[in-house]
């Protein structure tokens, strides 16, 4: 979520070191804080699904591609950014999907439609929909994990269902990990 000199990039994998855009708005995850978020997933990601929620560039659910995983979904409604990027790395069509809702609607329709994932990724410009707290627990696979990025100074988020396993600061960057079994 901060700025640093010059555009993102994917940090490892397949796609390592391709320069992201990012929206005007956008505060892209540090890289700092991205690598260190994929050291902690590795073995949830490669071969997973992988849900973006406010995906924005799409530069996590591209670094969860990019490291292996079977398909990202990227939740934008504003998805100029994120089609540039996803052409920019030929991302094949069997490997996402772009839901071009907000994330209320989108956590909505994913959830009707059966749709799970093993890591559920949501950085919200602002705070998190309590109408999406509610319902983002259902989407996650066995064993998956629903993952929050915060500024720093954000106190801990409350997910029906879900318990926190951990929390990681990096910066202004802070990830807040979910289970659906206590740890």
């Amino acid at each position: 979520m901060s700025r640093s000199g010059g555009a993102p990039r994917i940090l490892a994998g397949r796609w390592k070191g391709r320069a992201l855009k990012v929206p005007r708005p956008a505060r892209p995850t540090s890289s700092r804080a991205r690598e260190a978020l994929f050291d902690i997933l590795q073995d949830r990601v490669r071969g997973g699904r992988f849900l973006d929620l406010y995906a924005g560039s799409g530069a996590v659910g591209l670094e969860a591609l990019s490291r292996g995983a079977r398909a990202s979904v990227f939740v934008e409604i504003d998805s100029r950014a994120l089609e540039n990027n996803l052409a920019r790395v030929a991302a094949g069509p069997e490997e996402f999907e772009i839901v071009r809702e907000d994330a209320r609607a989108a956590v909505s329709a994913l959830a009707r439609r059966g749709e799970t994932f093993d890591v559920v990724f949501a950085d919200p410009p602002y705070s998190l929909d309590a109408a999406v707290s509610k319902k983002i627990g259902g989407l996650l696979a066995p064993a998956g994990r629903l993952v929050l990025q915060t500024d720093s100074g954000a106190s801990a988020p409350e997910f029906p269902g879900l318990f926190l396993s951990e929390r990681r600061a990096y910066g202004r960057n802070v990830f807040w990990f979910f289970v659906e079994t206590r740890p």
